[in-house]
């Protein structure tokens, strides 16, 4: 099941009542942004702290971040492994379109799919790549086949299902500096813990609202406050769950996104090439997959230079690298993951 129903600010015109995005980067001040970072690496972080950082009324820090909020720059979230809230099978799609439909209709019905939580529209071999999480290879089947390869507008539909989700970074901001240890790997936390049936419910309830008082998050669950203060907590410690701020990139100084399609020299490891692409600034996703592509990376970049610096002199140049397509983003659709919901039979 899909997070919130609205899109994340900026990325799609029209999808939400915004001005364009030049208004809004003009009407973001550096407070704004320094608060937009503050959230990245902690979405709860409380008014009276942040107010201390900044060394600004605490009375402002409320009233800027309720501004933001309220104008959908951000939206603070929760944010954790699909695989522990019920969706085991993911995979990138990458869509050719056959020109028979405008782009932003068809990737606005594309983005309503119930599976899909991500989609961009690219340049490149593909007109568009769209994330898609589901709960056992059968659902992927219908997904991909019965739904994406026949909608109006699709010519073609190439599948790269996800062998390993390696590194996600939704902070970008975090993801230029990857000198922090606790900044590893998806999956190393993930695979120390599980998720019980509470756990996920709480991670539903704080996906539409990352802020939500936890005496509501208790009411909405069924247990105490305390109670759920410890699990978050547990779960924030063991890394299978952050709370973090969705935000443009564009509004802090992150004027290109791209992904790069990676294929590995034969001999040589794919998740040692995962792992290295991992420390490199402006990497913020690294999946393993299966197809004509071993790795696909995500990263935000400020300009063109930077997208060549990190395309021609930090990723070419790694071992293992046997050739790239680079995939410039045009426009973006994402939601927050919500636990997947029980269908009958399942287990708790």
């Amino acid at each position: 099941m899909r997070g919130p129903s609205h899109l994340v600010s900026g990325f799609l015109d029209g999808s939400l009542p915004l001005p364009g995005q030049d208004e809004v980067d003009a009407r973001l001040t550096e407070l704004d942004r320094q608060l937009v970072r503050l959230l990245q690496a902690d979405g709860r972080r409380s008014f009276a702290g942040m107010a201390r950082d900044l060394g600004v009324p605490e009375k402002t820090v409320r009233r800027k971040v309720n501004q933001l909020l309220d104008d959908n720059v951000i939206q603070i979230t929760a944010v954790a492994d699909p695989a522990l809230l019920g969706f085991p099978v993911m995979a990138l799609v990458g869509l050719a379109f056959d020109g028979g439909q405008a782009v932003k209709p068809l990737m606005n019905s594309l983005a309503e799919l119930p599976a899909v939580d991500y989609a961009v529209v690219t340049t490149g071999r593909y007109d568009a790549l769209v994330e898609v999480l589901c709960r056992d290879t059968a659902e992927l089947l219908t997904v991909v086949h019965d739904t994406l390869a026949r909608t109006p507008g699709v010519g073609s539909a190439e599948v790269f299902p996800y062998l390993q989700l390696h590194y996600q970074e939704p902070a970008w901001d975090v993801a230029q500096d990857k000198a922090a240890p606790e900044r590893t790997e998806e999956g190393e936390g993930a695979q120390a813990a599980s998720l019980d049936a509470t756990d996920r419910q709480i991670i539903g309830v704080l996906s539409l609202d990352g802020r939500l008082p936890f005496q509501a998050v208790a009411e909405t669950v069924g247990i105490s406050e305390s109670q759920v203060r410890k699990r978050v907590t547990r779960m924030i410690g063991d890394r299978v769950l952050r709370i973090t701020a969705i935000a443009n990139p564009r509004s802090l100084g992150f004027g290109m996104q791209v992904w790069v399609a990676i294929r590995c020299r034969p001999g040589q490891g794919i998740e040692a090439l995962a792992r290295l692409l991992t420390k490199i600034p402006s990497i913020t996703y690294v999946v393993a997959c299966a197809g004509r592509f071993d790795i696909f990376a995500e990263a935000v970049c400020r300009d063109a230079q930077d997208v060549m610096r990190l395309i021609d002199s930090e990723i070419r140049t790694l071992p293992g690298v046997e050739r790239t397509e680079l995939l410039m983003c045009l426009d973006l659709y994402y939601r927050a993951v919500r636990p997947a919901e029980r269908r009958t039979g399942d287990g708790a």
